[in-house]
């Protein structure tokens, strides 16, 4: 379901605003005029606005997995012309990448708390305004999961801005933050859809609520919270989507990563995307870098049939090596080659594990023709089930131990792979095992450093990353990245803009 009507729609409702002399008014939330909000397409047209965020270039459309989450202990950043950044950990409160995801997260929200703040005067369908409710309801309460993941305590604010002066918000505690979250996932989980009744992998559904939901309790059961009963939460949300006879593993590994490149949905499979659109050729500038950035290194000339591709990221040692050589994911999500000017494949050397760059999008398989040298029309799998299969795995460890219900899950991934069942039997054996599947089965989606950072071994893990890059003569660069990771890492400094225009803001320990 792609959302690329949006640009138009919020052209359209500045005009209706008032045209450009509003733009000169101190008042921020011309979107809220009561001759607005009065229909199902008004409505509609706002919540795309909520959505577009999701698949932003700056966003889950490029930079998110593949700047903010290129270095961790399944990949690095391949790309030296940028010196600065998160993917070099050696960024600062001046840090663009820092400031542009906390500016757009904070922007889906104010998105969201106009829509929520209008919807229930709208005339319209009770039905489907309690559909868009919740879905407005998630967004905004997911927009703040990555947020406080990210950065901490941060301002918890649920209602429009109505001042320019209304800035000065201090921060509430993560915990705080969490617990409003869960409440309005929980009541979105109520109106909004279920998956087979959306049929879309982009529009919110009762498992994507589910399922990330499970995620949000796992994560609240690590570090730094440590709040270990939510982990029989998260248990309760994964075991929803699991037995709701919805969703099952596609067959082919390969296949859900070729249909994200096709636009062919997949909600069984791809619970949820961040969907981008067309090749950034027209006024619907929706294309996204997914494949681009993050694809197998190709010098094609711009528009070929192959499609340019930068390489960004690429794979460590570690994780090529948790893969056996009957593991089908290996060769699919990493690539075994690179592509010349022409775009002929060109075979790496069987020793040259660091040269290796993420293949899981790969722009061959693209539809959309001409193809534009920097953009793509390629999908991003917000959730997966293979996650979910995972996360219930995890949690039914944790809370249980190594049961018949954990083996499952975990074997079910497994066996897509190509792999026999395990049956280890014990709890600490089980945990390892389960933390290597999801680097095997999710690298490259964004997923890894989170996971370490709940762990609570992100720092060490790094540590080790760095002395098996120089022991294994791998980029010393990469090495470096590594080896900057500290204590100051486990979270992002507030972007110095912010500090700047709010004076109830303080900044995180060790920046």
């Amino acid at each position: 379901m792609k959302r690329n009507i949006f640009l138009l729609a919020l052209l359209i409702v500045m005009i209706a605003a008032g045209g450009c002399k509003k733009f000169l008014e101190e008042n921020p939330t011309f979107l809220v005029k009561e001759n607005y909000y009065t229909n199902d397409r008004d409505v509609t047209a706002a919540l795309t606005g909520v959505y577009d965020i999701l698949s932003l270039e700056t966003m889950w459309g490029g930079q998110i997995p593949i700047r903010h989450n290129a270095t961790t202990d399944e990949s690095y950043f391949s790309y030296q012309t940028f010196p600065t950044g998160p993917f070099r950990n050696n960024h600062d409160p001046s840090d663009v990448y820092v400031e542009n995801l906390w500016k757009n997260l904070y922007s889906g929200i104010e998105r969201a708390n106009t829509l929520l703040s209008k919807i229930d005067s709208t005339n319209m369908d009770g039905n489907r305004k309690a559909v868009v409710k919740g879905e407005a309801l998630f967004l905004r309460a997911f927009y703040y999961f990555t947020l406080v993941q990210y950065f901490g305590d941060v301002p918890l604010k649920l209602t429009p801005t109505e001042s320019i002066h209304d800035i000065d918000i201090a921060r509430t505690p993560a915990k705080q933050v969490y617990e409003k979250i869960i409440t309005d996932m929980k009541n979105a989980e109520l109106s909004v859809n279920t998956a087979s009744a959306i049929n879309n992998s982009g529009q919110i559904s009762k498992s994507t609520v589910r399922g990330i939901l499970a995620r949000v309790y796992l994560t609240m059961a690590g570090a730094p919270l440590y709040d270990t009963e939510k982990l029989k939460d998260a248990l309760e949300y994964a075991k929803k989507v699991k037995e709701s006879g919805e969703h099952v593993l596609n067959p082919s590994y390969k296949q859900i990563f070729i249909n994200e490149c096709q636009d062919i949905e997949d909600y069984k499979e791809c619970i949820w995307e961040a969907e981008c659109n067309g090749a950034n050729e027209d006024e619907f500038r929706e294309g996204g870098r997914i494949g681009n950035e993050n694809g197998v290194l190709c010098r094609a000339n711009s528009f070929s049939v192959v499609g340019y591709a930068y390489g960004f990221n690429s794979t460590t040692y570690k994780l090529f090596n948790l893969y056996s050589p009957a593991d089908v994911r290996r060769d699919w999500a990493i690539s075994n080659y690179t592509m010349d000017t022409a775009g002929v494949k060109k075979a790496i050397a069987a020793t040259n594990i660091y040269g290796r760059n993420c293949a899981k999008w790969r722009r061959e398989y693209e539809l959309v023709s001409p193809k534009n040298k920097n953009y793509t029309p390629t999908n991003f799998p917000m959730l997966r089930y293979a996650d979910v299969l995972l996360m219930h795995a995890e949690a039914e460890n944790e809370v249980n131990g190594a049961t018949a219900s954990a083996l499952e899950s975990l074997n079910l991934v497994r066996k897509r792979a190509g792999l026999t069942d395990t049956t280890i039997a014990d709890q600490d054996g089980l945990r390892i095992e389960i933390r290597n599947e999801r680097a095997r089965e999710l690298c490259f989606e964004g997923l890894r450093l989170r996971d370490l950072m709940r762990w609570g071994n992100y720092v060490q893990t790094m540590h080790d990353v760095a002395d098996e890059i120089t022991t294994m003569k791998g980029p010393a660069y990469a090495a470096i990245n590594a080896s900057n990771v500290s204590q100051r890492h486990l979270l992002y400094p507030i972007p110095l803009a912010e500090m700047s225009l709010n004076k109830s803001m303080v900044q995180n320990p060790y920046w």
